[in-house]
C-alpha cells in the first residue's frame, strides 16, 4: 500500500550525477559566496564579543597612571589661579600706601585705612602690619587660609621710601617653605575686620626687600 502525503513538492538534485561529481573542483564564484558569508558571520560574532578582564584591568590601570600623572598638574595650575587673588591684592596694598604717604605723611596701619576690603577673599587673610611707620615701611601679607587644602602659597609684601631721594621701593615676596606648607612664619592675623597683623619675612625702611633666609623668594621688585 502506497501513502500519499499532501505537500509543496521538493526538488531533489542527484549528487550522483556527472554535473556534481565529488572529484569535480568548486568553481571561483561559489568559493567567494562560501568566503563572503564566513566574513559576515565572522563579523556578527566579534560584534558580540565583550571586554577580557586582562583587557579591563590595562584599562584600569592605564587610567590610574594617566591620572596619577596629570593631577598634581591640575591641582597647582589651579592653586596658581587662586594666588593670583593675593598677589594683585599685594600690587593694590603697595600702591595704595603710595597714595596714603603722599596725602597723610606715613604709611596706613590697617587694611581699613587703606580702604582696600578685607574679609571677603574666599583662599586668603589680607592684612596690613599695625607697626607701619615711616621707619618700618608699609609691609601687608596675605596669609593662606588653608594652603594645604588649596594649594596656595603666602604672600608679604612691602614698601620702602627714602626721604633724601624721596622716592618709593616695593617689593612682593612668596614662600617657598614647602615643608611648612608654604606659609610665612611670623605672618598673623590679628583683627580680620580691621585688616591688621604682623608682617614678617620682608622689610620697607628706606628700601623695601624680601628676608630670603625665612624662606621665601621674590616675585616683584619695584625701584
Amino acid at each position: 500500500m502506497i501513502f500519499s502525503c499532501p505537500g509543496p513538492m521538493i526538488a531533489h538534485t542527484d549528487l550522483s550525477s556527472p554535473q556534481y561529481s565529488p572529484r569535480q573542483p568548486l568553481s571561483k564564484g561559489l568559493w567567494n559566496n562560501i568566503f563572503r558569508h564566513y566574513r559576515v558571520i565572522s563579523t556578527q560574532n566579534k560584534n558580540h564579543q565583550g571586554f577580557t578582564l586582562i583587557e579591563l584591568l590595562v584599562v584600569i590601570i592605564i587610567l590610574g597612571v594617566l591620572s596619577a600623572i596629570a593631577l598634581p598638574q591640575t591641582l597647582q595650575i589651579i592653586g596658581r589661579g587662586r594666588e593670583a587673588e593675593a598677589r594683585s591684592l599685594m600690587g593694590v596694598m603697595n600702591r595704595a600706601q603710595q597714595a596714603f604717604v603722599a596725602e597723610k605723611g606715613t604709611f596706613a596701619q590697617s587694611a581699613v585705612e587703606l580702604e582696600v576690603p578685607t574679609g571677603n577673599e574666599k583662599y586668603y587673610l589680607v592684612f596690613v602690619d599695625s607697626g607701619n611707620d615711616l621707619t618700618v615701611g608699609g609691609l601687608q601679607g596675605a596669609k593662606g587660609k588653608n594652603n594645604h587644602t588649596n594649594v596656595t602659597r603666602d604672600y608679604a609684601a612691602a614698601v620702602g621710601y627714602d626721604p633724601i631721594d624721596r622716592t618709593f621701593s616695593t617689593v612682593i615676596c612668596r614662600s617657598i617653605d614647602q615643608t611648612n606648607n608654604y606659609t610665612i612664619t611670623g605672618l598673623t592675623s590679628s583683627d580680620p575686620t580691621l585688616g591688621t597683623g604682623t608682617v614678617a619675612a620682608v622689610t620697607g625702611g628706606t628700601r623695601a626687600q624680601c628676608v630670603h633666609p625665612l624662606g621665601v623668594e621674590t616675585v616683584e621688585e619695584l625701584r
